[in-house]
């Protein structure tokens, strides 16, 4: 098996390695930045100084080129230039959090010149690299049984799957998936959060976490990473309260919106995150102005705790 790899970033270079350490799939790799590309040539991998190379030093049939970038415009100026190289035949696959509605037209583009997209919803952030990543695959049933030895180095048993035969059903579960995390992860914050300022105090979350953590309801990867990170810093005094998105959230709450579909849980999370950003909201100043015209209510003045 060969494969071209573009993007070696937080995941994408982990995801190589898993590959390199199974000594059964030549990689050729490319990335803007060069440290990661040396990292990974010490481990097996062959460097090409860019998308265009990496294509023409793939002498296998099928060629494979696998995407793994930020989604958006660095994918899209990526995806043409590679696009271009490809030809009858040939397998591109996006693991970039990629909208599906993006997927579906370079779909289309590819299909065109007669290349074969997968788009392939890719979960577990950093701490797959050693458990193995879950995939959510979507396009030519022919196409994901040829890079099935793919999967299988990158994955988990039983983690990874043809979820849909169209090229964008993969981004899709993966937009919904995301979005039922923003939900999970802003229950567990908010659970937490009424542990430590409800009536009883000096509770030990760190500690909490952790039984939740041993056959609970509640027990989760993600309340792992929670009580990960209180045993850390209990009071995660360190971080300020900003949430940022990567776009799954936002996407998936328009397309319920769209479909009439109630998304009421996972769309509050994701207005959640946006409000965390801004300490100086004027809608959040407004409501305490207005209870205090209607109500005499006391208010805090800007600058005070």
């Amino acid at each position: 098996m060969e494969l071209g790899f573009i993007g070696l970033g937080r995941m994408g270079g982990n995801m190589v390695a898993r590959l390199l350490a199974g000594r059964s799939i030549r990689v050729v790799v490319h990335d803007r930045s060069e440290e990661p590309v040396k990292a990974l040539v010490a481990k097996g991998a062959l460097a090409a100084g860019s998308p265009t190379q990496l294509v023409s030093m793939l002498g296998a049939s099928p060629r494979v080129v696998w995407l793994m970038l930020p989604a958006g415009e660095v994918t899209e100026v990526i995806y043409r230039e590679v696009r271009e190289q490809l030809g009858e035949g040939d397998i591109l696959v996006d693991g970039a959090n990629s909208n599906h509605r993006d997927t579906s037209r370079r779909a289309l583009e590819c299909a065109a010149r007669g290349i074969r997209l997968l788009g392939v919803g890719v979960s577990g952030g950093i701490v797959a690299a050693d458990s193995g990543y879950p995939m959510m695959i979507g396009g030519d049933p022919a196409a994901y049984a040829h890079c099935l030895p793919l999967f299988q180095g990158l994955g988990l048993d039983k983690g990874y799957a043809l979820v849909g035969s169209d090229p964008s059903a993969g981004h899709y579960v993966k937009m919904v998936h995301n979005a039922i995390e923003y939900g999970m992860m802003q229950a567990i914050a908010e659970g937490f959060d009424l542990l430590q300022n409800g009536s009883v105090k000096g509770l030990d979350l760190p500690g909490i976490a952790g039984i939740w953590n041993h056959g609970t309801i509640v027990s989760s990867f993600l309340m792992q990473m929670t009580a990960n990170a209180l045993a850390r810093d209990a009071d995660l005094s360190g971080l300020a309260p900003f949430v940022a998105d990567s776009g799954e959230g936002r996407w998936a709450a328009i397309e319920a919106m769209e479909h009439s579909v109630p998304f009421v849980a996972n769309t509050y999370a994701l207005h959640a995150r946006y409000q965390s950003r801004d300490p100086n909201s004027l809608a959040l100043r407004l409501l305490s102005a207005m209870r205090r015209e209607f109500g005499g209510h006391a208010v805090k003045p800007a600058g005070t705790d």
